[in-house]
Order: C-alpha cells, then structure tokens, then sequence
C-alpha cells in the first residue's frame, strides 16, 4: 500500500506538471482550454469561474444543459454567428475518477474550427508547436528543481571523481548500484541501493575494501554481507557462484563509494541543471543502445519496466529517503520528457510531426482521418508493449 500511495503521488505530479505546461502555453497563445483534469474520467466534480459574475460555480458529475461560450449582441459578431456550443463558459477544473496522472482538454487539438480564432487549429505552425512541445518542456524543468533542490539538502552521488566546489558529504557508504540476474545476490533479496556495512562480521571502510573482503571470503565459501536499507539493516549469508562475466567465484554485485552531498543554494542550482543535462544524455544512449539490440535480435525486455516495475522502483526510492525519492523521481520525469517527444503517433512527438509534415507540404495538412488513424494505431501499439512489459515486471516479482 505505501509503494502504491507513493507511485501515485509520484505519477500524478509528473503528469499533471505536462498537461500544465499544454495548459499554461495555449491559454498563452490565445487558444481555449475547455478543461484541466487531474485524474482520469469519468468526472466527480469540477468547477470553473463564470465570466459574467466571476463566481465559481460547481460542476457534477453530469451536465448536458449546453451553454453558449461567446455571447454578443446578435450582428456585433457576425463571424460569430455560428461559433460551437461548449458545455461550460469557461474552463472547467476536475477531479476524476482514475488518480493517475492527469489531462487538457484544448479546443481544435482534433484539427477541428479551423475558423476560429481561440481553436488550436486556427494557429500557425511555429505556435502549435511550442504547444506541443510545452509539456516537454516543464517535465525537464521539474527535473532540474527536484535536482537542485537536492543537492541544497543532500544527493546521492558517486564519490568517484571530483566533487563540485564547496561541497558537503554525509552518510558516506559502499553502496550497492548492480546486481547481477539470477546471481546469488539477487536470489538472496540484495537489491540496487543497499548500503553494504560488515562482510563476514569485518566492518567494510569502502568500494576496495569491500570488494577485497568479498573476493577473499567467495573464495573460501560462503559469504555474510550485512547491508542496510533505509533505516533497516539486513544480513544475508550468500553462496558464490563461478560468475560468467568475471570468470571466478562472486556473489554478482558492482559497489561503489556513495555519499550525500549537499551544496549551497547558489551552487545547488546550477549542478541540479547540469545534472539534468548528464541525466538527458544517459537515457538517449539508453534508448539508442535498447534500438541497436532490437535490430541485432537480442531481447530488450530486461532493460525496460512498465508501471508495475516503475512502481516497485518508487517504493524502493522512497525506503531509501526523501532525496533518493526526488532524485528518481526526476529521472522519471526526464524519461517521461524523452519519450514523449519520440516522433510516435499519438505521443506529443506524434503530434509535432504532423506540424512538421504540413509544413513542409506548403500549409497542406495531413487529412483528420488519416492523421487520427495513425494515432489510433500508436496508440494501441504503446498499449500492446506496456502490457508486454508489465507482464515482464510481474514476472519478475514473483
């Protein structure tokens, strides 16, 4: 319950971060926003502000009375004559049923009232654009200020290289930041993130020390490790295992020297930025190394994780403390950037291609039902890999 509690607070504010940033940019633009929905529908209740009496008014969960959304004396507007009915005058903010995530409604996203001069259809290329690519933009920003924050109070890093000036490190450990599949450490329970103390009763100083301990006592026979998680300490008595990949015997874990390190405000900002930067360009080396073993043959499924995982995932950066939750929940919301600018039907990247084609077709758009076709399939195709996926995840678990 608490790993469920914490992924949905995690997903509802990554995603209701995207659908502000579509929100904020096209009521920006001038384009009507006909409702900002946090959650899935159906609704449970909304309310917006009436434009006459700037009261707000209280939305149900039901309403089929239509109001007229631009009123005018009749012949002042006469292009207006025939302007679309919409439920409400203004925009409606709901609370729906389904609590994971969060969605715009923007008027002409379906490429509908081309006419009118508040439809999102209506703008030029460049506009609908910075539109669609709004989203984006905030996901990488939220990133940048759960980094920052971060590293004002103490993020955790390798102590590898060399740290930034005037920096501070507390809680200096070996941790644990790979376990091997099918090894005896992950058999035994040790997972990514575990803070390695003692082997065999021998309090460890770090990564060497660590890995000199466990190298000697793998050779003898069964190693003890005592790690802790969080704020629990465990202890596992593993046994070794010839590992394939180093060729001797090992329980199958890559440690490094870890830390928190903290910095001061005006130093925290500027690493939390490039931090996000460094960050942004491991997932597209990710996802370049995850195309590359699709063409040569090899399964992919390891290296991704649907909801199920990534709610796993949350619940472990949450054990751990405040700064690894913010510090994975930043790199969630850099992937969920990434992914959706990916030039995919039914993604925003989808959606920009669209732009970019009628573009280059000299302002000749591409039919709505060709273009909702190929959103449809996108759609059902993205559907089809989380389900492949997800079930991957529940493999694992069990």
């Amino acid at each position: 319950m608490f790993t469920l509690l914490v992924f949905i607070v995690v997903l509802a504010l990554l995603v209701l971060a995207h659908e502000a940033g579509h929100f904020f940019v096209a009521r920006r633009a001038g384009v009507r926003v006909d409702e900002f929905g946090f959650g899935f529908p159906p609704r449970l209740f909304g309310v917006y502000r009436d434009p006459h009496s700037k009261k707000f008014v209280f939305v149900g969960p039901r309403r089929s009375q239509k109001i007229f959304a631009h009123e005018h004396k009749q012949g002042e507007h006469p292009e207006k004559e025939h302007a679309p009915y919409h439920e409400f005058p203004a925009t409606v903010y709901s609370v729906n049923v389904l609590p994971l995530g969060g969605f715009v409604k923007i008027k002409g996203e379906e490429g509908e009232h081309k006419n009118h001069a508040d439809s999102f259809a209506s703008k030029k290329a460049w506009v609908r654009s910075i539109i669609l690519s709004a989203g984006v933009v905030m996901n990488v920003f939220v990133a940048a200020v759960l980094l920052s924050i971060g590293f004002m109070i103490g993020i955790p890093a390798a102590l590898g290289g060399e740290l930034p000036k005037g920096a501070t490190v507390t809680d200096q450990a070996v941790g644990v930041i790979e376990v091997l599949p099918d090894s005896p450490a992950a058999q035994a329970g040790v997972q990514p993130g575990d803070a390695i103390m003692r082997v065999n009763d021998e309090a460890v100083t770090n990564q060497d020390d660590a890995f000199a301990k466990i190298s000697s006592a793998a050779v003898r026979g069964a190693v003890q490790i005592e790690i802790k998680r969080g704020k629990e300490i465990k202890i596992f008595t593993l046994q070794p295992t010839v590992i394939t990949e180093i060729g001797r015997p090992a329980i199958g874990v890559a440690l490094v020297d870890t830390g928190l390190v903290s910095l001061p405000w005006y130093r925290a900002i500027p690493e939390g930025v490039k931090a996000t930067g460094v960050f942004l360009w491991e997932i597209v080396r990710s996802l370049a190394g995850i195309v590359i073993a699709i063409f040569r043959g090899a399964p992919v499924t390891e290296q991704l994780s649907g909801p199920v995982g990534i709610a796993v995932m949350t619940g472990q950066a949450a054990r751990l403390g405040l700064s690894y939750l913010m510090q994975f929940t930043a790199l969630l919301s850099l992937n969920l950037a990434f992914i959706n600018i990916l030039p995919i039907p039914a993604l925003d990247g989808g959606r920009l291609l669209f732009v970019a084609i009628e573009k280059l077709r000299r302002g000749k758009a591409v039919p709505q039902y060709v273009e909702r076709w190929m959103h449809m399939v996108g759609l059902a195709l993205l559907l089809l890999l989380v389900i492949a996926v997800t079930a991957k995840d529940i493999g694992r678990l069990f």
